[in-house]
């Protein structure tokens, strides 16, 4: 059980450890998603570049040149500028070039990669087939564009500022931590109070007292998962907002809400969850 660990040194590595896995959680999940809805889609009057929360459609006509990453006539006095921290899978990261342009990686991988150029910035992304991304570029940019698709760029800050903008998400999420907060205090000050405490109503023994730090550990392991899920649902509500061209079908407003009520119940859960360890707390105190 692990509420029966042996407390001392190695027991507070372990916890630290947790700590810093739970931590990486988020990322980690958001970065496998990230990978698995990523595509690039080249279209007659533009490029449509998708990777995550990061979105960059970018118009036909402000295209400047796209050549393969191997390609020595961009950067003829150096080799290309690399993320600095990157895995297969994940080649995610802004550089910069000895111009000053800045180079925005978007790639699973770095081998065939293909540069986007614009007046802004410079695009690294990794297509499946990249002598054919390039032989499709080039058939669509000599029939020119008719209708070139507004350019746009969202960033997942964005998100998490529309999310802020949003009272009813805002209250949730500093309601949820703010609970998170004052779960970790109350047991930080009972630990000091007491030797042991009986975490569990069946037990004969009692346990060391600092095993309560498991209780907010994992009521914020709870909050993390429900927050990186909320965002996700929340997201999936922005993406499906019409445009000003777009005609609402019929249940379109409907189907909009359904992601952004849901994402409010996963963070409303969060502040249930963390009543019941207050609750749990409030027993351990009382009867422990």
């Amino acid at each position: 059980m692990v509420f029966r660990v042996a407390i001392g040194p190695l027991f507070l590595l372990f916890l630290l450890l947790a700590v810093l896995a739970a931590s990486q959680i988020p990322v980690l999940a958001y970065r496998a998603y990230a990978l698995r809805r990523a595509y690039y889609l080249i279209e007659r009057d533009g490029l449509r570049l998708h990777w995550g929360l990061r979105t960059e459609d970018i118009p036909m006509s402000e295209v400047l040149w796209a050549r393969p990453g191997d390609d020595h006539q961009m950067l003829p006095d150096e080799a290309l500028p690399m993320p600095w921290l990157r895995w297969p899978g994940a080649i995610l990261g802004v550089r910069r070039l000895s111009n000053g342009l800045p180079i925005e990686f978007m790639a699973a991988s770095t081998s065939n990669l293909v540069l986007i150029a614009t007046s802004r910035r410079v695009f690294a992304i990794s297509p499946d087939d990249p002598q054919e991304f390039m032989h499709v570029y080039y058939r669509l940019n000599e029939l020119g564009s008719i209708f070139p698709i507004p350019a746009q760029s969202t960033f997942p800050s964005f998100l998490l500022g529309q999310v802020w903008s949003n009272r009813a998400a805002r209250i949730l999420l500093l309601a949820g931590l703010a609970m998170s907060l004052a779960l970790l205090g109350w047991t930080s000050l009972i630990i000091p109070t007491r030797p042991t405490v009986y975490l569990s109503a069946f037990e004969e023994d009692p346990a060391p007292a600092v095993q309560l730090l498991l209780l907010p550990l994992i009521n914020s392991f709870f909050f993390l998962a429900n927050l990186v899920l909320g965002l996700f649902l929340y997201r999936r509500s922005e993406a499906r907002q019409p445009s000003a061209l777009d005609s609402a079908p019929p249940g379109g407003i409907v189907s909009r809400l359904i992601p952004r009520v849901l994402s409010y119940i996963v963070w409303g859960a969060s502040l249930i969850t963390t009543t019941l360890f207050l609750a749990a707390v409030y027993f351990i105190q009382l009867y422990g």
